[in-house]
């Protein structure tokens, strides 16, 4: 077994890993990390064959660790852990701040490493089942914002405290993207496979909750025949109320993670986290 940088060619194993092991991935995504930071994204290798990998994506002050997985056969035999202390072994002097998003049954497993736990995630999902609400032409209209970038640009650094800008405006520019704007918030979905469709990222400025119902309207009047998934802070009173009340269920729980001198998320501008 030897550790080496992920090729191209391997996307479609990855996919068919994080189907096995229940991660929420797709190919897209894991491009475009390969694309943004080759060099923090690994695989380990028997024989040839991908049974593991670990990738970050790195921003202006920090790096933010995901897809951490190894096919069930192979687990349990160290393999996990030379994979992310490789990764470790190339950020770990580089980055102001490392986070992540943990299994709860991983979170002894990272706080080894010296990551602690900054919030509990809830994976939400709603399957169809929504309340009556009105949703017209015009409020199509006032969503369809001209100014995107710069609303992302200002809000994103406010909630992150940092430029994310060059991979986030990559992210949200599938052909299957479907992006709100508004003078406080920002959101985008898109089709992560045949059956979900995953909403994020998600930011709206504290404070401005009739704005987040706003976007919930129209990602559920435009998305609402596809099973919508998202990865919501559950410590955020108002955030998650404005979920259930749209009949969303949670269905898995994760925990964000961080290695670093201080807090530098807002959580309390987050509605849904990046895929």
């Amino acid at each position: 077994m030897f550790i080496g940088w992920l090729k191209f060619a391997d996307v479609s194993t990855l996919v068919s890993i994080a189907d096995e092991v229940g991660w929420l991935v797709d190919g897209y995504h894991i491009k475009l990390m390969m694309m943004h930071s080759p060099h923090l994204c690994y695989g380990a290798y028997d024989e040839g064959k991908l049974i593991g990998a670990v990738m970050a994506i790195e921003f202006q002050n920090s790096a933010m660790i995901k897809y951490f997985m190894v096919s069930k056969e192979y687990q349990r035999q160290g393999i996990g852990k030379r994979l992310f202390e490789t990764l470790l072994g190339s950020v770990s002097s580089e980055y102001n701040s490392l986070y992540l998003h943990a299994n709860m049954d991983l979170v002894p497993f990272f706080e080894r490493y010296g990551f602690e736990s900054k919030m509990e995630v809830g994976r939400f999902v709603n399957v169809g089942k929504v309340p009556p609400f009105n949703f017209t032409n015009a409020n199509a209209k006032e969503l369809d914002g001209t100014n995107f970038e710069s609303v992302i640009a200002t809000i994103d650094k406010e909630t992150f405290s940092e430029n994310r800008m060059d991979f986030l405006l990559d992210e949200m520019d599938r052909t299957s993207s479907l992006k709100f704007t508004l003078p406080n918030g920002f959101q985008h979905s898109s089709i992560v496979n045949s059956r979900n469709i995953y909403l994020g990222p998600w930011q709206v400025r504290e404070g401005h909750a009739e704005e987040a119902e706003k976007m919930m309207r129209g990602v559920l009047y435009f998305r609402g025949l596809k099973k919508v998934v998202a990865d919501v802070p559950l410590g955020v009173e108002h955030v998650v109320d404005l979920y259930k009340s749209y009949h969303f269920e949670m269905k898995q729980k994760f925990m964000h993670m961080a290695r670093s001198d201080k807090n530098v998320v807002k959580f309390e501008n987050i509605y849904a986290f990046s895929l």
